[in-house]
């Protein structure tokens, strides 16, 4: 079940995961022709495969037949024969996926995909599947194909107390016939575990409770106390389930949890909060713990919903296999982020602060100080992170930098974060240029962790490419392009108001003290 989303169980017409395969091998003629099994919903690939632009449900054996669709993966197959090392745009990419989930749904009918246990005799290690059972008569292989066609049968019929009776004896017999080969029981509980309890979609939950707790404390007379204490607690309860689970997907997977996208947006919302919560031990202002719990709020709701974060948990590409140099360079280019995360949280407060309470100079101030702190954070991981960098470079490609397009893109953002703190420090910037500066920063880190991999598609850190959410990053930006429009008309008017009382930011000394 390595494969399995891991905010859950999703349910298939009733079924878990487990069920619904069961059903697909007890009777396949069924599910082939499931209306709707498999949702296309990447635009292009839809125009590629010349599929119809108002239908993004198909069942397996509709796809499988469609002739636009077998042209463009056709077409793929002409590029990689033609040369094997050339890189597929997000297009094409979405076709080899789609191609690959076909495939995959196609062995577990036959049940040729489904390997269950090593050939006793093949000292190329191959395994037999499932279907494979059929193919010969010794003794250990006739009993594993009986107890198969019981478990199918039971499946098929959904009797569901003999299901699992025929499953424990099909466990057995396959980790007797293969001991040292299948995971200890303890790691299939673990598994079972990280499945069934969904950490992240607790901790969301949590960090909800919490933000919602603090952001009614900052609006209340007096401070609101009570439910400041019960915002910290739910961001701390959210903060130490967040991390439960991502141990256990740790264990499970035997590295960080940063290898891929999905695993990124995961580690960089902890990080917003392990900086928030260590401000708040500094400051006790509750503002820190606010606007991590909103990012988090959002990073894990999009991790859980949005198609192209794939919490699949995949081998390692041979580039990613040194432990040591994944851990401390990745994970920390990506605190990085998660420091730069929070600093854009607030800096729109600092913008609201413009519109909602303008003559709030002293909160103003403060917050701007905040903000500077994040920055620091940010910048000193960023280049640190960048450094190791160079070094897993020289490691593993026999160079130290190359101008590869992720190595530029958060080179060019680290110099930007510079250029606002050194900006800041000799009085070029001031609170709402520095405010501006944290939104408009933050949108060069989401090119060189986002556009980098799912836009562009190019460089050595092929391991990261995707594609696909255009609209929703899209959406992002516009928006930030307009908070920031708008919060510089508002800035101005003011100014134009009353030029001796708009919160201009003028803090001369600010810098000097931070």
């Amino acid at each position: 079940m390595t494969g399995a989303r891991p905010f859950g169980f999703q349910k298939v017409m009733g079924l878990d995961p487990v069920e619904w395969m069961l059903s697909m091998m007890a009777d396949p003629d069924r599910w082939r022709h499931e209306p709707g099994l498999i949702r296309v919903t990447h635009v292009g690939l839809r125009q590629a495969a010349q599929l119809p632009p108002d239908k993004d449900r198909y069942s397996w054996d509709e796809l499988s037949k469609h002739p636009g669709l077998a042209t463009a993966m056709e077409k793929v197959h002409e590029k990689v024969r033609a040369d094997r090392e050339a890189k597929l745009d997000p297009i094409e990419r979405e076709v080899s996926n789609l191609e690959d989930t076909l495939g995959i749904l196609d062995g577990i009918f036959t049940m040729s995909g489904v390997r269950v246990v090593p050939h006793p005799t093949d000292p190329r290690g191959t395994w037999f599947s499932l279907r494979d059972l059929d193919e010969t008569d010794a003794p250990p292989i006739m009993t594993l194909r009986t107890l198969r066609d019981a478990l199918l049968r039971f499946a098929k019929d959904g009797d569901q107390a003999s299901v699992a009776t025929a499953a424990s004896a099909l466990a057995k017999r396959l980790s007797s016939m293969a001991p040292g080969t299948y995971p200890a029981l303890t790691d299939l509980r673990r598994e079972v575990h990280y499945n069934t309890f969904k950490p992240f979609r607790l901790a969301w939950l949590l960090y909800l409770v919490g933000f919602l707790s603090l952001l009614a404390s900052l609006g209340l007379r007096g401070g609101g106390e009570v439910l400041g204490r019960l915002g910290i607690a739910s961001s701390v309860a959210a903060f130490g389930l967040h991390a439960y689970g991502m141990v256990i997907r740790s264990l499970i997977s035997g590295r960080p949890p940063v290898t891929n996208m999905y695993e990124s947006v995961i580690w960089v919302a902890w990080g917003a909060m392990l900086f928030a919560l260590i401000f708040e031990a500094v400051y006790r202002v509750r503002y820190f713990a606010a606007c991590a719990g909103a990012v988090c709020v959002i990073s894990l709701i999009l991790a859980d919903n949005v198609p192209i974060l794939d919490g699949a948990i995949d081998p390692l590409v041979p580039v990613l296999r040194d432990n040591m140099w994944l851990t401390i360079h990745v994970l920390t280019i990506t605190l990085s982020y998660a420091a730069f995360f929070l600093a854009m949280a607030i800096a729109h407060v600092n913008l609201g602060l413009y519109f909602f309470a303008p003559g709030r100079r002293d909160l103003l101030a403060r917050m701007s100080l905040f903000l500077y702190r994040c920055l620091q954070v940010g910048v000193l991981l960023g280049a640190a992170g960048t450094l190791l960098g160079g070094w897993w470079a020289s490691y593993s490609w026999g160079r130290f930098w190359g101008w590869d397009a992720k190595e530029t893109s958060i080179f060019v953002a680290l110099l930007f974060y510079l250029a606002i703190l050194h900006g800041r420090m000799v009085g070029l910037l001031r609170d709402f240029g520095t405010a501006v500066a944290g939104v408009l920063g933050f949108l060069g880190v989401l090119w060189a962790w986002y556009g980098v991999n799912f836009v562009l598609g190019v460089g050595l850190h092929s391991y990261g490419f995707g594609s696909g959410g255009y609209a929703y990053v899209g959406s992002f930006v516009g928006f930030e392009l307009l908070v920031v429009a708008a919060a510089a008309w508002r800035h101005r008017a003011l100014h134009r108001k009353s030029p001796a009382s708009a919160p201009a930011g003028a803090l001369p000394n600010l810098a000097a003290k931070a």
